[in-house]
């Protein structure tokens, strides 16, 4: 476990930096599925900052309000601890999937482009990005696996679990993320109905994150009626996404992703 490396004398989180490559590596597919789509950059770029902003921001809300719990933030606000209990939240990655969402929508309304096609080209790269996210996790030591002696399984820290070998749980979830990646960059690059992507991406997401959450060591997810937090919010994840594959994909919806021919990409001009 390296939670913090030392450059020139400063202490950078290694979750930061994961974080961050993948949001480039992210950026970076998504301009080229839109660039495959006659899409230009610049509108990927507004897209991806405006569901990264909300994602943040969404992910940090759903830890605080179901792993810190909202009884704890008022006890702390009448102790007069409410910033130093603010200050320690973390990042719940169904809160940020939903509320980049939300970024997504907002973005293409800027821009011009349609909703749900541009949430089909989202979904390779937000996988891609959750790989590199949950990399982070192991380097942070947070999101652990549950005591396990099998031969790839080892121990993250002294101080977690007394040392004991830690199933790799985040590991494991980074190469679905991956393999889940390259599947849907395969599947887009033929013409598909729309948002189909979208739906294999929560489906399969939701499957996997639910069935990873048994090897979860952790405690502070917090719980839903007996199922972790994440488990709870997979079902309805996993609903959205045969809706989305199943329901509206076949109802015909305009894979045009321009709603205006501002982003559109220009021929070149040719010389006269």
């Amino acid at each position: 476990m390296y939670p913090y490396i030392t450059v020139f004398g400063f202490q950078v989180g290694t979750y930061g930096l994961w974080m961050l490559a993948g949001l480039f590596a992210a950026f970076f597919l998504f301009k080229h599925l839109f660039r495959r789509r006659g899409i230009c950059w610049e509108c990927a770029l507004v897209i991806v900052c405006c569901a990264f902003g909300l994602a943040l921001l969404g992910g940090y809300v759903f830890y605080m309000l179901f792993s810190v719990g909202l009884p704890a933030i008022v006890e702390a606000a009448h102790e007069g601890r409410l910033l130093e209990t603010l200050s320690q939240g973390g990042i719940v990655f169904y809160g940020g999937l939903f509320s980049g969402i939300l970024g997504v929508w907002i973005g293409c309304r800027i821009v011009g482009l349609r909703f749900l096609p541009v949430l089909d080209l989202c979904a390779p790269a937000l996988a891609l990005g959750h790989a590199f996210g949950r990399v982070g996790c192991l380097f942070a030591g947070c999101c652990y696996g549950m005591p396990c002696d099998l031969p790839f399984c080892f121990a993250l820290s002294p101080y977690i679990e007394g040392g004991a070998r830690l199933f790799p749980v985040q590991l494991f979830e980074s190469a679905c993320d991956l393999i889940l990646c390259a599947a849907l960059v395969l599947y887009l690059r033929k013409r598909r109905p729309v948002p189909r992507a979208a739906g294999i991406f929560l489906m399969s997401y939701a499957t996997y994150r639910f069935i990873f959450e048994f090897f979860r060591g952790d405690e502070i997810r917090g719980r839903i009626l007996g199922l972790s937090t994440s488990q709870f919010w997979s079902l309805p994840t996993f609903a959205a996404g045969a809706i989305l594959c199943f329901i509206v994909a076949r109802m015909g919806v305009n894979s045009d992703p321009f709603r205006t021919d501002e982003g559109r990409i220009r021929p070149p001009e040719t010389e006269k």
